[in-house]
């Protein structure tokens, strides 16, 4: 059963409940139909019997108008009148006028009542003859002069089993065929409702096989949970294949960085076994190859924290901390580093607190002014500034150096993207992560970045928080 495909389970399941229903129908049809016809058949023979009963009349004398009557004839002293609307068998129904010692006056009668049975069915009851079933009705007549007379009806069962029987046979033609016809519309619309699953199911087998993530499922328009499915498998392969080729970028510009330095290290090292001949030689080789050591493990921790980002494995620690105060110091530092060949002006307000981690802000700040450090000339400042404005607070970093093109400010937050390679080298640790890797922190404390670049050159760099 594990191996049937929903559609096929579900076409089993549909046409055993269908055919336990159509079973059931026909039963329960049989036997309500069968009580409904017994009732009708009593009630329409009482009914006839009440109606024969108005159509006789008494006469005292033989020939009382006797123009109006279709038939006439003789009874004790005077006439009986029956008219003409007087119905002696209808509807399989037989209706006779017997006198009080159970003579047939009139009518029909199809059997003949014992005589412990006659007049004792002043309500409709049975009696068998000859193995059939009867029912019998009879009416005392109350008019003058038919005082001794009695209306009696009887009626064959097989009348009304005859119609059962008649609406049975029915039954057995039109609910199999509506069976068929309801079986053949759940077959269709399975079939339909199902076709796109096995789109999906090609499409998805497709891609699995070769590797082709450009493919989308095609089931055409629709609202229905079958395309609301698709449009979320095409939106997964969409992210996959954003995904997988951002890994390809990724990958090949990392490998491509690390291969300058390695290039250097290896070059130094075989520099230093074939041609050192003193030990200044040796540790300028030996410099040169802890330098590009260095660059690799700025290029590693950096790919390590993209690394955790993206695999939701980075947790972040905030606690209340003095933005200005940290902006400051790190500005001072970096003037004690450049041993004052730099011009690095601040404008910091005072006293601004705020909720994050501070070894990120940290990076963050370092990498701001790195970046506008390297794009800028020594004789030409960089500008620092922290302040609030309305319910945000803003820290900005600005050069005076090349600016960013305005078809290049949506690349520079791509990783490795550089906008200008011949101005940054990966001796100096610059492999095009920096602004990558601030946009993430900006986002990780529920902030974003701004850049523009002003009319009078260089470029600004604005961390916006809440």
């Amino acid at each position: 059963m594990k191996e049937i495909s929903i559609k096929t389970k579900i076409m089993l399941w549909f046409t055993c409940a269908l055919v336990l229903l159509v079973l059931g129908t026909g039963m329960i049809n049989f036997s309500v139909s069968r009580q409904v016809l017994d009732q009708s058949v009593r009630e329409r023979l009482v009914n006839i019997v009440s109606s024969n009963a108005e159509e006789i009349e008494y006469y005292d004398s033989y020939h009382a108008d006797s123009n109006t009557r279709d038939l006439l004839f003789s009874y004790k002293n005077g006439a009986i009148a029956i008219d003409d609307n007087f119905c002696d068998y209808y509807a399989g129904i037989c209706t006779s006028l017997v006198d009080s010692q159970n003579n047939l006056l009139y009518g029909e009668s199809p059997i003949r009542l014992s005589s412990d049975a006659i007049f004792s069915f002043s309500t409709v009851g049975t009696v068998i003859h000859n193995g059939d079933k009867y029912y019998v009705y009879e009416k005392k007549l109350e008019d003058p002069g038919l005082e001794d007379l009695w209306l009696r009806g009887i009626v064959s069962e097989k009348e009304s089993t005859n119609i059962l029987y008649k609406t049975f046979r029915a039954s057995v033609w039109i609910l199999p065929l509506l069976a068929a016809v309801t079986l053949l519309g759940g077959f269709i619309i399975t079939r339909r409702s199902f076709l796109p699953v096995e789109k999906i199911n090609d499409a998805a087998n497709e891609i699995a096989e070769g590797s082709d993530l450009t493919k989308r499922i095609d089931i055409g328009p629709g609202e229905d949970e079958i395309h609301n499915l698709a449009h979320t498998f095409n939106a997964m392969f969409d992210r996959l294949e954003k995904s997988f080729d951002a890994e390809k970028q990724f990958t090949s510009d990392a490998s491509h960085e690390l291969r300058t330095p390695l290039a250097v290290v290896k070059a130094n090292c075989e520099y230093a076994l074939e041609f050192a001949g003193n030990e200044q030689e040796y540790r300028e080789a030996l410099e040169v190859i802890a330098r590009q050591a260095d660059s690799m493990s700025s290029l590693l921790n950096q790919l390590l924290f993209f690394a955790r980002y993206q695999q939701q494995d980075f947790s972040i620690s905030k606690t209340d901390m003095n933005l200005s105060r940290l902006l400051e110091n790190l500005c001072e530092d970096r003037r004690i580093l450049t041993e004052g060949t730099r011009l690095l002006n601040t404008d910091i307000e005072p006293d601004i607190h705020m909720m994050g981690d501070e070894s990120l802000m940290t990076g963050l700040i370092n990498n701001l002014i790195d970046n506008a450090i390297k794009y800028s000339d020594v004789n030409e400042p960089v500008e620092a500034a922290l302040f609030r404005d309305g319910t945000a607070i803003k820290l900005s970093v600005r050069d005076h150096g090349i600016g960013i093109a305005p078809e290049n400010m949506d690349k520079i937050w791509d990783r490795f993207y550089q906008v200008d390679p011949s101005r940054s080298s990966s001796e100096k640790g610059s492999f095009g992560l920096g602004l990558a890797m601030v946009k993430e922190i900006a986002r990780l404390h529920g902030g974003y970045m701004e850049v523009s670049c002003p009319s009078d050159g260089g470029s600004c760099f604005t961390l916006v928080l809440p």
